[in-house]
């Protein structure tokens, strides 16, 4: 015999009355009967016992249940066991080799799943389970969801038709599963009934179908659970072999990646024929609606009531006035400033969130050198900095880092630390010298371990993953023309163009400054004044009408002027030539030191 019809067997030959009776004292009021509870303090008969439905209640503590669980608690034993005592004493025999049987069966019948889903309905009070995810006794009444004692598992049928035709098991034990079918089924979406429903306009579709029970909890409307977000085969079969007619859909799948693509596949699947709208997540910080619901009820009805009303306008200007209270509120706002002053002025304060700037650089300008000063002066502000570096090694750019370093701290001693550099290629560096150069990089290392990520390669797949788990980073690429775009290409200008595309995504998805360095074409290295212009920069489309700012770094000059302390230095002019937030055409002036890879801003050719 299956387990199921063992237990129905006790139940019609075991009377409750009279088996609580043998170990309690009972009295007789109307059509039940009464005791001294035994499973707390009890002082009054506060223990009853209703015949007709073979059903026990203690108002004092709030335990309840059959004959089964009366066995259970007073004995103190498991289901498995209690079954089996009460299943000899009606002259039935358990043991284990049975009830591995039971478990191998192919496939359940339907009788078996409807007898299965009745057992464990009668046992949903001996779970918690269905209370900590908020869902009500009158819920877990009218889908009668169960609890199976023996194997710690709820149960989530499901039904068609009005008839019972499958169900889901939660597993609530952590090596286990967590969610299996009956055996030999696959999984049948739930609550498909909805549609067809004429009352029900209003459908919402989830993955989960504890998702769909908080909908229905929180503002009294059933949902449609798939049983898992790639479940959507036979759900859209049965949809359009309905055709419900005055519906409306609301897709709200997990709040992750894989909720959001399966959302977009199944959005696509229906706009051609339903009204279809997909419930956006921005600003709940949950895996789902049920988690959410555990941890804000109040917060969920007004999220459900905001989709209902906002979903199929998603890019309406109320959707986004939140949203921007909090951006304009918040650092992202402000203007970061680069740490050179008149590119500060040039700019209205520094760099913004969310826009892209490109600094266009002729040969032997110091265009590596600028991004890596730009990239410590955010560091000392407290900001996270990512370098991708197309064409340098990590080891060559540290190394860039800490000389300059090692230079500024030795900036008033006329040594050869300004050209320490070669020293170290060549290794002539004395001891003394490593010694200070050595303190100096565990400096610069203790204060910024993690606050600067340096990456090699030509594609932007790793800056992703990276940024992923900064708070306030600020991406910086050297150089464009070097990146090899995720999509195929074929001409250059079609791959600076894809490349431009993956910038956007970047700062448009975490919102934060993208600082890169461009090439010029070489028809543009003119020294004619005139000619320096947006038009400068190779392959210039996308650079023209994508940036919020663009600069020409330009050597002045070929002669240097040499200071004793710095070395050699150039006059380097940055030329504005696409400003969204200012004028174009304004001169910026810096000094670049070959010799400490450092850039310093001039007044004019007379300041040093």
């Amino acid at each position: 015999m299956q387990t199921q019809d063992i237990i129905k067997a006790i139940k019609n030959k075991i009377d409750i009355v009279d088996y609580i009776g043998r170990y309690l004292s009972l009295q007789k009021e109307g059509n039940s009967y009464k005791a001294i509870c035994p499973f707390h303090a009890d002082k009054n008969p506060s223990f009853s016992i209703k015949p007709s439905e073979q059903f026990f209640h203690c108002f004092g503590c709030g335990v309840s249940g059959d004959v089964i669980t009366f066995a259970m608690k007073y004995h103190n034993v498991d289901f498995k066991e209690a079954v089996k005592m009460l299943a000899e004493e009606i002259g039935l025999s358990i043991d284990d080799k049975q009830a591995e049987n039971n478990t191998q069966d192919k496939k359940l019948s339907l009788d078996q799943i409807v007898a299965y889903v009745e057992m464990c309905s009668q046992y949903a009070k001996l779970t918690n389970y269905f209370a900590d995810r908020g869902i009500s006794p009158d819920i877990i009444k009218k889908y009668k969801l169960g609890y199976d004692v023996e194997n710690n598992t709820v149960i989530l049928p499901i039904v068609q038709e009005g008839q019972i035709v499958s169900y889901v098991r939660r597993n609530l034990d952590e090596n286990k599963t967590r969610y299996e079918f009956p055996k030999g089924h696959k999984a049948i979406p739930f609550n498909l009934d909805i549609l067809k429903d004429d009352l029900q306009t209003n459908v919402f579709i989830t993955e989960g179908i504890f998702d769909a029970l908080t909908i229905e909890a929180a503002i009294g409307q059933p949902a449609i659970a798939l049983n898992g977000c790639e479940n959507q085969k036979e759900f859209l079969q049965v949809l359009n072999q309905i055709k419900p007619k005055g519906k409306k859909f609301y897709i709200l799948f997990d709040n992750d990646e894989a909720g959001c693509k399966a959302a977009k596949q199944l959005f696509d699947k229906m706009k051609n024929q339903y009204e279809v709208a997909i419930c956006k997540w921005e600003g709940a910080p949950y895996k789902d609606i049920n988690e959410f619901w555990q941890n804000s009820q109040s917060e969920v009805i007004n999220f459900l009531l905001w989709q209902l009303k906002a979903a199929f306008y998603p890019y309406a200007l109320i959707n986004f006035a939140a949203q921007y209270v909090d951006f304009i509120k918040s650092e992202k706002f402000k203007a970061i400033s680069t740490g050179f002053k008149q590119l500060d002025d040039v700019l209205n304060g520094g760099f913004v969130a969310g826009n892209l700037y490109v600094f266009g650089a002729k040969p032997s300008v110091g265009k590596t050198t600028f991004l890596l000063q730009l990239i410590d002066n955010f560091l000392q502000q407290g900001y996270e900095c990512v370098f991708l570096s197309a064409e340098m090694p990590k080891e060559e750019i540290l190394t860039r880092i800490f000389c300059r370093e090692y230079g500024l701290k030795k900036a008033n001693v006329k040594v050869p630390a300004f050209d320490f550099y070669k020293k170290l290629r060549t290794q002539t560096a004395t001891e003394e010298e490593m010694q200070e150069f050595m303190f100096v990089m565990q400096d610069y290392i203790k204060r910024y371990a993690f606050k600067l990520h340096i990456l090699e390669g030509q594609s932007l797949d790793e800056v992703y993953y990276v940024l992923d788990h900064l708070q306030k980073p600020i991406l910086f690429v050297d150089y464009l023309q070097l990146l090899q775009p995720a999509k195929p290409c074929q001409s250059d200008k079609q791959r600076v163009d894809l490349i431009m595309q993956e910038l956007f995504e970047i700062k448009n998805k975490f919102l934060i400054p993208v600082v890169a360095i461009s090439s010029l074409n070489r028809e543009s290295y003119s020294d004619d004044n005139n000619k320096d212009d947006i038009k400068a920069f190779k392959e210039s489309g996308s650079i023209e009408y994508g940036t919020a700012a663009a600069f020409l770094m330009k050597r002045e000059d070929n002669k240097p002027i040499h200071d004793d302390y710095k070395g050699n230095g150039y006059t380097i002019n940055f030329k504005c030539v696409k400003n969204r937030y200012g004028s174009t055409g304004d001169d910026i002036t810096m000094r670049f030191w070959g010799g400490i890879y450092l850039f310093e801003e001039i007044e004019d050719d007379n300041t040093l």
